[in-house]
């Protein structure tokens, strides 16, 4: 296994992966019958969050406050998306995902879902709420529905959709829609892999729905798997 250690400084729900199984079996089959040299590789690697706190330093004569850095809960990696940016359209099979409303929130904030996949929006609030987007990619709007209902929405084009509440505006959703299969959603321990990618000179990205995103060149080899790890720090105020 062949690692590429990539540290990124930026400025600028889980993954389904009961049926893209099927899309990466297939393409795994496809390349048993070519040579080893052509048999595709993988990304693999760790996404971290580094969030800046403000702690009192104190000196024999004064104290001052001081910047310090720590890692955002892992909680907040459910808000990042991985894919491989330069990834050619490819047929992939539709997903179900589903984004509940809770307590005036969104849940899960962030989910990734294939082209033609389908997102229910759940009412579990004691109140009304009105789900909608204005997004190029996908424009809609659900209208007023109470508790223990729920909308369905198509997402058929690739991009990114946000999504708000016309209700509660502090309320945000983001839905990112894919015409290929390689892309995740970090697990527990912000850990990731993108598998059954062609060999050659290819760019990963690591989005967020707050700090936006960053790309790194990764260089896959033949039937191994290199390592790419992201660490994306919010900038500080």
């Amino acid at each position: 296994m062949h690692h590429l250690k990539i540290e990124c400084h930026m400025a600028s729900r889980p993954l389904q992966a009961g049926r893209l199984a099927l899309v990466f079996a297939g393409l795994a089959l496809v390349a048993g019958t070519h040579p080893a040299a052509q048999q595709p590789g993988s990304v693999r690697g760790r996404v971290s969050i580094g969030i800046p706190i403000t702690a009192r330093r104190a000196t024999s004569t004064y104290s001052r406050t001081v910047p310090t850095v720590a890692l955002a809960p892992e909680s907040e990696l459910r808000h990042v998306v991985v894919y491989l940016k330069d990834a050619p359209h490819t047929t992939v099979a539709p997903m179900h995902a589903e984004i509940r409303q809770e307590k005036e929130n969104f849940v899960p904030r962030v989910v990734a879902v294939t082209a033609g996949s389908e997102v229910d929006f759940p009412n579990d609030d004691p109140i009304y709420h009105n789900v909608f987007s204005l997004s190029r990619v996908k424009t809609f709007d659900l209208g007023r529905y109470p508790k223990g209902q729920s909308r369905r929405v198509r997402f058929d084009k690739p991009g990114v959709v946000k999504v708000f509440c016309q209700i509660h505006s502090h309320m945000s959703a983001t839905v990112m829609v894919f015409d290929h299969p390689w892309f995740a959603v970090p697990g527990d321990q912000g850990t990731f892999e993108l598998p059954a990618i062609s060999p050659g000179a290819h760019q990963v990205t690591a989005w967020h729905e707050r700090l936006g995103d960053t790309t790194v060149d990764v260089r896959i080899d033949a039937a191994r798997a290199v390592t790419a790890d992201f660490v994306l720090p919010v900038p500080e105020q």
